[in-house]
């Protein structure tokens, strides 16, 4: 379900920001054999279980006398999105492009989701500016210098009763990278 959040969100970059396509995406550590070529990096850093949709995807299923092994489990996948370039400028033009892109996602309707994380309906994503954690003490972690980036969160499900990344989503991440 994770290279499926990727690939959404990948697809969903390349196609509404100018001179970019997807092979302009990267998904590598932010600081490993960046180049200077117009990119933006969509890193994934963080996998959370969501707790909350857990225990009300419950309390609705019991509600509706569905057996509550059907549930699928819910994570908050976070994804830090930089853009690079020649010079700061272009910086800010992707990143601002990539800004207001998100932000006419409040969710994800089935139709823009990869086919992995279809059939439960849209999915939550938050874009902010702003993360939750100290910024510097994230890039510090990543051995990077301080950089402006966004901070994205899908909420996706994981059903356990099936193994829904198989060959043909390995296949796309390929292409898209």
């Amino acid at each position: 379900m994770i290279p499926a959040a990727t690939q959404t969100l990948a697809k969903i970059l390349a196609s509404g920001i100018s001179l970019l396509s997807t092979e302009q995406i990267d998904f590598n550590h932010p600081g490993v054999g960046q180049n200077v070529n117009p990119r933006l990096n969509l890193y994934c850093y963080n996998i959370r279980e969501n707790v909350y949709i857990q225990q009300s995807g419950c309390r609705q299923s019991i509600k509706q006398g569905k057996p509550m092994l059907a549930s699928p489990k819910w994570f908050d996948v976070s994804f830090l999105v930089s853009a690079w370039d020649f010079t700061s400028l272009g910086e800010q033009r992707l990143l601002s492009e990539a800004l207001i892109l998100l932000l006419h996602h409040h969710s994800l309707r089935e139709e823009v989701l990869a086919p992995a994380l279809r059939g439960h309906g849209e999915l939550s994503m938050t874009v902010s500016a702003v993360h939750p954690i100290d910024a510097a003490a994230l890039w510090s972690a990543l051995g990077v210098p301080l950089r402006p980036a966004l901070y994205v969160t899908l909420t996706i499900p994981l059903n356990l009763q099936s193994n829904t990344f198989n060959k043909t989503n390995e296949e796309v991440l390929l292409k898209i990278n």
